[in-house]
């Protein structure tokens, strides 16, 4: 009786962990909440890029014409300026310094590949084309659904990827085409409608599907290389930029740049690659001495595309300060694990002036606009 208390106690605890501390490396899906989720969601979702539909610019009250822009900027919610108010995004201060509108095209929650395909979409005719990377788009470019990486099960959380093929050129994977039942049947079996998403359920960098005993289930997510990195104070996607990780990310991201570069020129237009480095990628250069993105940045210059990594100068810009005073959420998780830059969210208004001043200064430097 004894030893079946103990067993009790030692799964419940168990499971509370999974359900609790370790839930976004847990695979265990509400199929009514998704149900309902795709009820609410469904006519909102972008069929081909993912996400939501959208389209036109985001509004910039200094320059309200984006007929005569001087640029145009794409990417997520950290060129989109999310968290601040509307004219104190960075693309919008830029806008300020430059005296001319930089058009900003960027869509919350997208990856480097749909920050691309939307380039692709949008015929802008401005002589400067910006590409915005913030560091986890390395692992948004080879996942096709954000409810695998702990994300609400929802439809625009569904998009398609990019495959290399053997000879190094992009091939767009396009999102399924579900109805409700084929989305619930998505997250009943993810492997079966997303065969080539990475992070599926049970394989090395997936989620660990939960059942019982739930302590061989909390073995298992303990030998997982996101939880590795997140206990050694790295970014939980910092493995992925290596190149030889099985997953081929750092490759995949450094070719759609590379694709965004090439046909910014073939339309006229200069492009640059901005670095829009996290809270976590801080704390990763105060805990190893490199940002996690290093790799992608050499790859960009390796290949001769333009890039601008602001974060040392960012640095610089603090002057011993905390790295904490750019980003919205002054806590984010368990203190020990995020020193010594225990913060996180998006730019605050301070991280989007630095911004904004940074870049402005680097476009001057590399002969993008006048002096």
């Amino acid at each position: 009786m004894l030893v079946l208390l103990v067993v009790a106690i030692v799964e419940s605890g168990a499971a509370l962990i999974c359900r609790f501390l370790v839930a976004p490396l847990i695979w265990n899906p509400d199929l009514e909440q998704a149900r309902k989720n795709w009820d609410a969601l469904a006519s909102v979702a972008d069929d081909e890029i993912g996400g939501y539909r959208v389209s036109g610019a985001k509004n910039n009250s200094e320059f309200p014409d984006n007929r005569h822009s001087c640029g145009s900027a794409y990417g997520d919610s950290y060129v989109g300026g999310a968290d601040v108010a509307n004219d104190k995004g960075w693309i919008e201060q830029l806008s300020h310094l430059l005296g001319c509108r930089v058009t900003n095209y960027a869509v919350g929650n997208y990856g480097t590949d749909q920050a691309y395909l939307r380039f692709r979409q949008v015929h802008d005719a401005s002589p400067i084309a910006l590409l915005g990377i913030n560091p986890n788009n390395v692992e948004d470019n080879i996942n096709q659904y954000d409810g695998l990486l702990g994300s609400a099960l929802e439809p625009t959380a569904l998009k398609g990827r990019f495959l290399l093929d053997s000879a190094g050129q992009l091939k767009w994977l396009p999102r399924p085409r579900l109805d409700r039942e084929g989305f619930i049947a998505m997250n009943r079996n993810p492997a079966q409608t997303l065969p080539h998403s990475y992070f599926l359920p049970d394989t090395r960098d997936g989620p660990v599907t939960l059942h019982f005993p739930y302590t061989m289930t909390l073995a298992r997510v303990a030998l997982m290389p996101r939880l590795h990195n997140i206990l050694v104070r790295r970014a939980a996607w910092s493995s992925l930029y290596s190149a030889d990780h099985p997953s081929g990310a750092l490759q995949l991201i450094a070719a759609i740049c590379q694709a965004f570069a090439d046909l910014a020129k073939a339309r006229g237009q200069r492009p640059l690659i901005v670095m829009l480095p996290l809270s976590h990628s801080f704390r990763e250069k105060a805990n190893y001495g490199e940002f996690e993105y290093a790799p992608l940045v050499a790859a960009l210059q390796a290949k001769g595309i333009e890039v601008f990594d602001p974060g040392q100068a960012m640095i610089d810009d603090l002057a011993g300060r905390s790295a904490c005073e750019f980003y919205t959420n002054a806590r984010s998780g368990f203190g020990l694990l995020t020193s010594p830059v225990p913060c996180g969210g998006h730019y605050s208004a301070a991280g989007n002036t630095t911004m904004a001043k940074l870049v402005a200064a680097e476009l001057r430097r590399r002969n993008f606009v006048g002096r």
